[in-house]
C-alpha cells in the first residue's frame, strides 16, 4: 500500500498520545516524560510546521488512499548553514513489519533533498537494533561511527550507532 506524508491534523491526538507516551519510544528519543492529550493538542493547533523557522518538523505518515497514520518521521537539529538535519521515525506497534517504516523512509529521503534542500539527514540508531539497522542500511543509510555507552535505558548502557545518507 503506497503512503503520503502529511502535516499532523486534530484526528492524530491519539496516535501521538500513544507513541509520545510509550515508554519504549523514551529510550530512543530525547523526551523521558509523558505528554498530556492537552499539550499534544496544542501542539497540533499551534504548529506552523516551518522547517526553516521552527528548524524541526513532523510529519504523519499514511495510507494514499486515507485511513489513519500509522507512523511519525520528525526531522530536527536542523543545521541551515551545513543542510542537515537529524531524523526520528516511529511506526505505530500495529503496522510494524509491513514497509511502512520503508516507505516512510522513502518520502522523507526524497522530500528532504528536493523540497527542503538538505545535502544530509542522520539517524542514531541503538547497536542492538538489528532490524533498524537493516532498515537503514537498505535504504542507503551507512554506518558512520558508534557511540560506546551513549544511553541509559533501563539502567543498561547502550552503544548508539550514527548512521547518515547525503544527497
Amino acid at each position: 500500500m503506497p503512503y503520503i506524508l502529511r502535516a499532523p491534523e486534530p484526528e492524530d491526538l491519539d496516535l501521538l498520545f500513544r507513541l509520545e507516551n510509550d515508554p519504549a519510544v523514551w529510550t530512543v528519543s530525547s523526551s523521558h516524560m509523558p505528554y498530556s492529550r492537552y499539550a499534544l493538542k496544542q501542539y497540533i493547533l499551534t504548529c506552523q510546521n516551518d522547517f526553516f523557522a521552527e528548524k524541526q518538523l513532523r510529519l504523519m505518515v499514511q495510507p494514499q488512499g486515507g485511513g489513519e497514520a500509522e507512523a511519525i518521521v520528525d526531522l530536527f537539529n536542523f543545521s541551515p548553514l551545513d543542510g542537515r538535519a537529524e531524523l526520528g521515525l516511529v511506526v505505530d506497534g500495529a503496522s510494524r513489519g509491513r514497509g511502512v517504516g520503508q516507505q516512510a523512509l522513502a518520502l522523507l529521503c526524497d522530500y528532504a533533498a528536493r523540497t527542503l534542500g538538505l545535502r544530509m539527514i542522520f539517524c542514531q540508531i541503538f547497536a542492538d537494533n538489528a532490524a533498524c539497522r537493516h532498515l537503514f542500511a537498505k535504504m542507503g543509510f551507512k554506518e558512520v561511527a558508534t557511540l560506546p555507552k551513549w544511553v541509559q535505558a533501563e539502567g543498561i548502557l547502550h552503544d548508539l550507532v550514527v548512521v547518515q545518507r547525503f544527497f
